[in-house]
């Protein structure tokens, strides 16, 4: 009763006869399954009001790709404050079809680097989208990023084999940032955030974590995909198996970045959370031969 009296004042809520939490991930928003009255679906986002900007701004770029690519993916219907004002909340269509993981785990090696080409052909047409030419170089935001970040897990402390490794591959190789394009980034793109439907076309999910930046930092977490076939069918799709010499470098870079920050996200959720990104980030760096190579060993 709890959570349907913080959504009572959303105003589509009297049509709901089910909400069900979606308990995946730690984007610090809470997500729910609603199915209406009339068997529609939807998907509802909530986080704290102080989250509004970021609820109104990810809305917008959900439509902006949509309208310029006509992808099949959640398009917001509402953005709006509710629970008397303390919570942001983004209403979204569902997009309707099978789990990605689910399915392509489930099928022969060949189809899953099928599907994997799929995903890479999908990920360059977003990449298609360039940013706006009135926001900061890539280097001169990323820098500040990353010393932030660094500066915060050095804060925390904590320990995870190869954690020196890891920290001193980002320093050798920050430098690569420096002149690279900018395009819409879907910021979480995995076969996790895929669905499959009847027609074997993909619908995609989740762009919470969208930015504007280099097209490679959407490659940071493609080895968390289903399969080893997957991922690497998603590379050789993307590229259309001619892979420029620096992609590999740079992937690896925003890929040790981004253990760094999923260690940073978990420690504020706890012991299990952060036990899961220890170990996923020691996975990364065994991939990579405690960063000592560029290319992990599973491609």
């Amino acid at each position: 009763m709890e959570l349907e009296a913080k959504l009572s004042d959303i105003e589509d809520s009297r049509n709901w006869i089910e909400i069900e939490p979606i308990e995946i991930g730690l984007s610090g928003e809470n997500k729910y399954h609603i199915t209406r009255c009339n068997g529609v679906e939807l998907i509802l986002r909530t986080s704290g009001i102080e989250n509004y900007k970021r609820h109104c701004e990810s809305a917008k770029f959900s439509q902006y790709i949509h309208d310029s690519l006509g992808l099949n993916m959640n398009l917001p219907i509402e953005v709006a404050a509710c629970g008397g004002d303390t919570l942001a909340y983004t209403l979204y269509t569902w997009v309707e079809g099978e789990d990605a993981d689910t399915k392509i785990r489930n099928i022969h090696t060949p189809e899953q680097v099928r599907f994997g080409e799929k995903a890479g052909a999908l990920l360059r047409r977003i990449h298609e989208v360039k940013a706006p030419d009135d926001i900061l170089p890539w280097d001169e935001y990323y820098q500040k990023h990353l010393d932030e970040l660094l500066g915060k897990f050095r804060i925390i402390g904590v320990n995870f084999k190869g954690r020196r490794e890891t920290l001193d591959f980002i320093e050798r190789n920050r430098h690569l940032v420096k002149n690279r394009p900018q395009t819409a980034l879907h910021g979480d793109f995995r076969s996790g955030n895929l669905v499959i439907g009847n027609d074997g076309e993909y619908g995609v999910i989740d762009f919470g974590r969208w930015c504007w930046g280099d097209p490679y930092m959407d490659f940071q977490c493609v080895s968390r995909s289903c399969t080893i076939a997957f991922a690497r069918g998603q590379i050789n799709g993307y590229f259309g198996g001619d892979i420029p010499g620096d992609f590999f470098s740079l992937a690896g870079l925003y890929t040790a970045v981004d253990t760094i920050r999923r260690i940073c996200e978990a420690y504020r959720y706890g012991k299990d959370a952060l036990g899961q990104a220890i170990s996923a980030a020691e996975k990364t760096v065994r991939e990579y031969n405690g960063f000592e190579g560029m290319i992990p060993s599973w491609y």
